[in-house]
């Protein structure tokens, strides 16, 4: 399971696949999650928006943080993350509500602070989605977005050309391949101020790398007619024999964007 496979209601016959991939993402995450927290002010008594919450982690820990005087809500078009979220638990002052982020079920200036961690890049229409995040934030409150900039894949191992190939036919295969670099546009234009953008590299063990994002792209690129399965399989072998040697590096650019309302 890829940051590439499609998370809405139509994917929920994958579900398994994609929880087990959401539960990785939030183990190489977990170091930096307080520190968002602490950019947004979350805080005793806040009121929280998570938009494309998963299987709910942020959720509950976002809970723990905000108390018996604090709500959080979690949001996700894909029913079966949202059976999973209620599964695992529902603290007492959390909720998981199946979903569109480009049409929230609240009403104007309901929450302090909104998320939307790897979200926008799923999405057919972000501006909407980004409007509707303005649009239920109290004035003075924060959102928050995390996503990869896809464009950016760095991978040392294998041939040049055909990396090229791979991540060019992976970008256009998603709704939004460029999503981090277009924060900021988006953010303009829902009327958001003191926009700040932080780019940051992450890197994956070849193991990692190829499970959540290299076998997606290889099988776009197929798709998409650019690549042969003969090339693919060669490219793969070029990798493997560059993480046996040592040699083996992939990285992608990840824009943290947070701005006021």
């Amino acid at each position: 399971m890829s940051d590439v496979t499609d998370f809405s209601a139509g994917a929920a016959g994958d579900a398994a696949a994609q929880i087990r991939y959401l539960d990785a993402v939030a183990q190489l995450g977990a170091q930096a999650k307080d520190a968002t927290f602490v950019m947004q002010g979350i805080e005793a008594d806040s009121r929280v928006l998570d938009c494309g919450c998963g299987v709910g982690d942020d959720v509950r820990a976002i809970a723990a943080r905000v108390g018996a005087g604090g709500q959080v809500v979690g949001i996700d078009a894909n029913g079966a993350l949202i059976a999973a979220a209620i599964g695992r638990g529902v603290p007492a002052n959390a909720r998981f509500l199946t979903g569109s982020a480009e049409e929230l079920p609240f009403p104007e200036l309901s929450f302090d602070a909104v998320r939307a961690e790897r979200l926008l890049q799923h999405l057919t229409d972000p501006q909407r989605a980004t409007n509707e995040m303005h649009r239920v934030l109290r004035p003075g409150g924060s959102l928050l977005a995390i996503d990869q900039d896809w464009q950016s894949i760095v991978v040392a191992g294998g041939s040049r050309s055909t990396t090229r190939k791979i991540v060019d036919a992976f970008v256009d295969s998603l709704a939004d391949g460029w999503a981090g670099r277009r924060h900021r546009e988006h953010f303009v234009a829902a009327g958001f101020s003191q926009i700040e953008s932080r780019p940051f590299v992450t890197s994956l063990s070849f193991v990692h790398a190829y499970a959540f994002v290299l076998e997606s792209a290889v099988a776009a690129a197929i798709r998409g007619g650019v690549l042969q399965q003969e090339e693919a399989d060669a490219w793969v072998r070029g990798l493997l024999a560059a993480d046996a040697r040592g040699t083996f590096f992939y990285g992608v650019t990840v824009f943290l964007t947070i701005a006021v309302r």
